[in-house]
């Protein structure tokens, strides 16, 4: 399970699983060679900054962010996701592939558009022993997002005006649900029942009927209530930690909820990407502190990983 979100020009995720995969922060610069199976980068490919493991000098990312503002993030769509053959008349690109070339080699989510209407994701593993993960991405800068699902009804981008993602069922049931909710609101409410005289005992009745529980589509509706009516502060350390808060609001806590395995979801690391300041900042699962790393890493040819801190 996830949760992605988009507030202002910070982006960011929880990464919720039942396992950690010994993920770290990962710089990308200009310079290093990433080898794909059917693209190439630019010439001037940008510079990326990131999470996810490094395997073999490859990165193999779970979210991100570039130089010019533009994130993206990969969430969990078991049964859904579906991937197909290679196609002579697409591009054709594998889903471990798409995060670090989106990245690499665009600078806004209408660039990023135009580009997906002509790709197929490619059906080939990173390697024999690691398959496919059946995801779906969002894509974020600090004007607008959108979600990319492959699925038995082939390639779907939507313009997504929620700037949230969680997991299943697929974006357009999301949307569609999300009509139930219309009533939700930050305002102190007023009595709208004639010939009563009532009055609310508190704030927040506004927000009467505001999912609480960790299932996906729940998480979908309080995370775009938060992502409308949240404002960031605009001093760099609390707009991170105000966005942090967000996303910890929309946590795991181990032992609330079990998978399909018997073992309990957690999240993993909290993440926000300043798509200004060009900062990865990230909070761990046990961790009381956040921490922050910037993209300025000019000269470095190789890969930079970051060891996770509490």
């Amino acid at each position: 399970m996830c949760t992605a979100i988009r507030i202002g020009d910070c982006f960011g995720r929880n990464l919720d699983l039942d396992y950690s995969f010994n993920q770290n922060v990962i710089f990308i610069p200009a310079k290093f060679n990433i080898k794909y199976n059917y693209v190439t980068d630019n010439i001037s490919p940008n510079k990326v900054l990131g999470m996810g493991i490094v395997i073999d000098n490859y990165p193999l990312l779970s979210d991100g962010f570039n130089q010019f503002g533009l994130a993206g993030a990969g969430l969990n769509f078991p049964n859904n996701a579906k991937f197909f053959p290679y196609d002579k008349h697409k591009i054709n690109i594998s889903p471990y592939e798409l995060l670090p070339y989106i990245l690499r080699n665009f600078k806004s989510v209408k660039e990023v558009k135009s580009y997906l209407n002509k790709v197929n994701f490619l059906d080939k593993p990173f390697s024999n022993t690691l398959p496919l993960a059946p995801l779906h991405y969002i894509f974020a800068d600090k004007n607008e997002s959108i979600v990319v699902e492959s699925s038995y009804k082939g390639l779907v981008i939507y313009d997504n005006q929620f700037d949230v993602l969680t997991n299943n069922p697929d974006f357009e049931y999301h949307k569609n649900n999300a009509n139930r909710y219309l009533n939700l609101t930050n305002q102190y409410p007023t009595n709208k029942i004639p010939n009563l005289k009532l009055e609310a005992d508190s704030v927040g009745f506004g927000s009467m009927g505001l999912l609480g529980d960790y299932s996906s589509s729940s998480r979908f509706i309080k995370a775009f209530y938060l992502a409308k009516f949240v404002n960031l502060p605009k001093e760099d350390s609390k707009k991170i930690a105000t966005f942090i808060n967000c996303l910890t609001s929309l946590s795991f806590i181990q032992g609330v909820c079990k998978s399909v395995k018997g073992e309990f979801e957690r999240t993993l690391y909290s993440s926000c990407m300043d798509l200004t300041n060009l900062t990865y900042s990230y909070k761990t699962e046990c961790g009381l502190s956040i921490h922050s790393i910037n993209m300025d890493e000019p000269s470095l040819d190789g890969l930079k990983i970051y060891d996770l801190l509490d």
